[in-house]
């Protein structure tokens, strides 16, 4: 059992779980759709594979990955050969699409809905909340208020907010900053061996480990195979373990 005063979260892999494929999914046919507008005939298969290609491959700092960006969709526009005055006009309509496919993915995901659940015991529970993602605010934004759970935090921040990206050291001294508490009072939860745990291990947190099927979401930009330095105080792999481990 531990003993903290405050726990903040990770938002990719940890309050939701990558939403990518079951949005393409999803949405196959409306994207489809989209493009036979414009007058263009792609079938949803080709689409799909150029989107997730392209998902893969482009990754700057604070990307939303999540709340996908249009950058991403430009990508793979141009790689099935759509003509840029067409492109201009129908990235902005799929991303439009794919975000409502998010909302739809979360309101329908029992995670999202465990996840929530835990966090308003927590809550309940005198545990002051948090929440620090290697994200934009406005994706961030989107999936809390999504999740219905943007007023359970009094931390909301993320790398393109304060700046930082995780491993970078100076995002939990940034944390530890905001809750004026030590940093064994403290505890971080997140998916990443070495992005979430052993950044925070190093700046003197307590770490519990969200373990995930690292080859189901294994991506480029998301690597479970490097080597972590530190052990986490707790490994769950379900939200609501989180109630019987915290006093």
């Amino acid at each position: 059992m531990l003993n903290v005063d405050a726990i903040v979260f990770d938002q990719g892999n940890t309050l939701i779980m990558d939403p990518f494929a079951d949005i393409m999914k999803r949405k196959a046919g409306p994207f489809t759709e989209l493009f036979k507008v414009y007058g263009l005939k792609y079938d949803s298969r080709r689409i799909t594979d150029a989107w997730t290609l392209s998902n893969r491959v482009v990754n700057y700092s604070f990307i939303g990955h999540f709340s996908q960006e249009e950058p991403i969709i430009q990508h793979a526009l141009r790689n099935l050969n759509v003509p840029p005055e067409i492109a201009c006009f129908l990235g902005p309509e799929l991303l439009r699409e794919f975000r409502n496919g998010l909302r739809d993915f979360i309101k329908a995901d029992r995670h999202c809905q465990a996840a929530g659940e835990v966090l308003a015991e927590l809550k309940s529970r005198g545990k002051r909340l948090g929440v620090f993602s290697n994200d934009r605010m406005i994706g961030l934004a989107m999936v809390l208020s999504f999740m219905g759970i943007e007023n359970l935090f009094e931390y909301i921040e993320t790398s393109e907010s304060t700046g930082m990206e995780k491993p970078d050291p100076g995002v939990f001294v940034h944390v530890l900053d905001f809750f004026k508490l030590s940093p064994r009072s403290v505890l971080y939860v997140g998916d990443d061996p070495v992005r979430d745990i052993d950044t925070a291990k190093s700046a003197g947190l307590m770490a519990a480990l969200y373990s995930v099927d690292r080859e189901k979401y294994n991506e480029s930009w998301r690597d479970y195979r490097a080597e972590a330095r530190y052990a986490p105080d707790l490994v769950i792999s379900d939200f609501s373990e989180l109630l019987l481990m915290i006093e």
